[in-house]
């Protein structure tokens, strides 16, 4: 039973022709990228990996984030772009310093890493769902208590009404609770990848967002998991 499922689940990136795009590279995003990775995201060229910020790398963030001394003061696409192929020197990624909008042409999976819900909004009303070309969202959201990942077709519309109904604006999400210190949360941030890491596990198998788990939250309290599969037609 234990081989039948793990035969299942696993991801075969010969099989896997989609461009990655990861927007924000900070403590979701650089994880991300780093898992991606050594999946063999990217080691063809029908499949590679798109990283998107214009922020830079500070001396905190070595507490949570992918990255060492060494990576301290550089844009932070541009140095997990460099972590990449230290893992993979044949890694076909790309970086871009600078915000997504809707003249940047996504594609294939999209994985929103960012921390604001109003940049979420964004991107998803004026980059993704005007975009034909998108054929899966994956979308973290995590404190020092709670991991949630989101899987689903944006062009779906009855998925996509369940993704906005979890939408909420960021003053709301300052009264649910904060990421703690920075040394507090960097087991949160491996559990939220763990969770997105195997949606999109899940999706790359199937070939799309149907019959798997859309939401699943993660309860770090009470370590508790509940899942929620959203109508596909």
């Amino acid at each position: 039973m234990i081989d039948s499922v793990r035969h299942k689940a696993i991801f075969n990136p010969e099989t896997f022709h989609h461009p990655v795009h990861i927007i924000g590279c900070g403590g979701m995003g650089s994880r991300m990228a780093e898992g991606l990775t050594r999946m063999g995201v990217g080691v063809r060229q029908q499949s590679p990996i798109h990283l998107y910020d214009f922020d830079v790398f500070e001396c905190h963030n070595i507490a949570n984030q992918w990255i060492d001394i060494g990576n301290i003061g550089g844009n932070k696409a541009v140095e997990i772009g460099r972590n990449v192929r230290s893992l993979d020197i044949s890694c076909d990624v790309r970086c871009y310093l600078e915000e997504v909008s809707e003249h940047i042409p996504l594609s294939g999976v999209v994985c929103i890493c960012v921390d604001s819900m109003q940049a979420r909004r964004a991107i998803m009303e004026r980059v993704v769902e005007e975009n034909k070309e998108v054929i899966c969202v994956i979308e973290t959201r995590m404190d020092a208590e709670t991991a949630i990942s989101h899987c689903f077709n944006p062009h779906n519309i009855k998925q996509s009404d369940c993704w906005w109904l979890y939408w909420h604006s960021d003053k709301e999400a300052d009264h649910i609770g904060g990421c703690s210190e920075p040394q507090s949360i960097i087991s949160a941030i491996y559990a939220t990848t763990a969770l997105a890491l195997k949606q999109f596990e899940q999706f790359a198998r199937v070939g799309d967002t149907d019959d798997i788990a859309n939401r699943v939250y993660f309860d770090l309290r009470t370590l508790t998991c509940t899942q929620e599969y959203w109508p596909s037609t």
